[in-house]
């Protein structure tokens, strides 16, 4: 059967790890990206590789009438994967109101805004999955800045509210959360932070002791947008070694 399968945030780090776990015969990737074409032609090629079509959208998921857009782009899609963050680490006495606003934008309003506009073709078909990509963040309190941790803890209450509300149409809606997974954007963000010793505090914390890759994700995506995962929704699935339990 074939499935059209749209990625948000898929030029690299979990969502092209997500978005090439996805791609086999029969599916179509819809690779949306913000000014990084090339990163996402890349990823493009990795999915045809695996016998699949992939077409890449730039879209600044900041902008309401651009996600509007994007969506009228990508036009019906079966699977809706929720990745791109804005991702904060701006301290409270130092948070200005435009990165409080920006990181809610991108992180909370743009999913709800594809699920607005994706979720109906679903209900048409009678099949839908979408799959948002939160964080232990939200378990943990941080280390992130409050407008990450908070707007991941608002997609978490909009992943149970869609479950509710589209389960009678045959749409699922669940969450992943990683834990301290290595990318490349989280390099780039830490500053002047020591990226490595903070991930071997949090790897000593792990129930299983070792840091943690995109491709450990893989695995949880397939089930969540699978056929036999139709019983599972309004869940946050915890894929971080084990960093938070229960």
């Amino acid at each position: 059967m074939s499935r059209r399968i749209l990625v948000t945030g898929a030029r690299r780090g979990i969502g092209a790890a997500l978005a090439v776990a996805l791609a086999e015969p029969g599916v179509t990737l819809l690779l949306h990206h913000l000014d990084a074409a090339g990163e996402a032609d890349r990823v493009a090629g990795r999915c045809r590789d695996r016998g699949a079509e992939a077409e890449v959208l730039a879209a600044d998921l900041a902008d309401a009438a651009a996600v509007r857009d994007l969506a009228g782009r990508t036009g019906p899609v079966d699977v809706l994967v929720n990745n791109a963050a804005h991702a904060s680490n701006v301290d409270l006495g130092e948070l200005p109101l435009a990165e409080w606003q920006r990181t809610f934008a991108v992180n909370v309003t743009a999913p709800m805004l594809l699920a607005q506009a994706l979720s109906p073709g679903m209900a048409e078909r009678g099949w839908g999955r979408i799959v948002n990509i939160t964080s232990a963040t939200v378990r943990l309190g941080g280390p992130s800045g409050p407008s990450y941790v908070a707007s991941k803890s608002a997609l978490v209450g909009l992943t149970r509210s869609l479950a509710r509300t589209l389960g009678p149409a045959g749409i699922t809606v669940n969450a992943i959360s990683p834990g301290a997974v290595r990318t490349e954007g989280e390099a780039e963000l830490a500053g002047d932070r020591d990226v490595a010793a903070a991930h071997a505090g949090v790897v000593a914390a792990q129930a299983v002791p070792r840091g943690l890759v995109p491709e450990d994700l893989t695995a949880t995506i397939r089930y969540v947008v699978s056929d036999g995962a139709a019983a599972l929704t309004g869940q946050v699935l915890e894929v971080g070694g084990g960093l938070v339990l229960g």
